[in-house]
């Protein structure tokens, strides 16, 4: 019978033949799901054995690594800005660089809006990990969590129940803001935009995530530019929007957003890479 620590190593080393990015890691991961154990508990209990039917989950969630089916798929749930949220492959696993969002919405409504009873719409969202947190650290704000479809709504509405924002977060079935019933405050997006041409370029992880998450048209820009088209009449008058796109795209999108709103403005706030990601539109100028 194996013990922990040569599971650990065992599995490390397929994944990491496998040219799995962070096998180590990766395998750590694995191992702590297997047997129901705190990180700092495997690392003090190497000695610890591993029971046949531990070993026999352990290999199946290590060959399924080995597919690269992504990790959060297989664990079934995701990390985001403190909270986990379940997810499964009807949904985009949510990336650390989409906190920013997160982070510069709650900045923009605790510093840079007139009431603390804002109206916000997450516009694709997916696992429903923003409007979560959105809700969770602005109690007095009501939030519409939309999406095109039933089985990615269905994720959402799972997650807003577990984590106790039902009543605050509002879910809505549509195309962008065609669903959302009311003018907001905010709106807040992460939508697809990759170039059509460049999905079948991406890591076998990301490929396994579903297109309708990824894919943004020829220039990657179809959706937002109909969130902008649509913006004009669900925007209040002194209104923010915060987008997540490609550093390349955000020069072409800022010209648009300008012909949309030719009395607002736009600013730019980077990622933990320190690149270009995040593209905030003001619908009034507020310098």
């Amino acid at each position: 019978m194996a013990v922990l620590r040569t599971a650990i190593q065992d599995s490390h080393e397929k994944l990491d033949a496998a040219g799995i990015p962070d096998a180590r890691l990766e395998a750590e991961v694995l191992v702590m799901n297997v047997m129901r154990m705190a990180r700092q508990n495997i690392f003090a209990e190497q000695e610890t054995e591993v029971a046949p039917e531990q070993q026999a989950a352990l290999d199946e969630l290590v060959q399924r690594r080995l597919t690269r089916e992504p990790l959060a798929y297989i664990l079934g749930y995701r990390e985001f800005y403190g909270i986990n949220v379940r997810v499964n492959p009807n949904v985009l696993i949510p990336r650390p660089e989409t906190e920013g969002l997160v982070e510069h919405a709650l900045f923009m409504a605790l510093m840079g809006m007139e009431s603390r009873e804002l109206t916000i719409a997450d516009v694709g969202t997916g696992t429903g990990a923003i409007a979560i947190n959105l809700a969770l650290h602005l109690p007095a704000a009501r939030v519409f969590a939309v999406d095109v479809a039933d089985q990615v709504l269905d994720v959402a509405a799972f997650n807003i129940r577990n984590h106790g924002v039902a009543d605050r977060v509002k879910l809505g079935i549509g195309d962008l803001l065609d669903a959302v019933p009311e003018p907001v405050d905010l709106i807040v997006a992460n939508l697809p935009y990759i170039p059509s041409d460049r999905i079948s370029t991406l890591q076998p992880e990301v490929q396994q995530e579903p297109v309708l998450a990824l894919d943004g048209g020829a220039d990657g820009l179809d959706l937002i530019r109909r969130l902008l088209d649509q913006a004009e009449e669900k925007l209040k008058e002194n209104g923010i929007i915060l987008l997540e796109m490609d550093p390349d795209q955000i020069p072409v999108v800022q010209e648009l957003a300008m012909e949309h709103f030719p009395e607002g403005a736009t600013e730019v706030q980077q990622d933990l890479a320190h690149m270009d990601r995040i593209l905030v539109i003001h619908r009034q100028n507020p310098y």
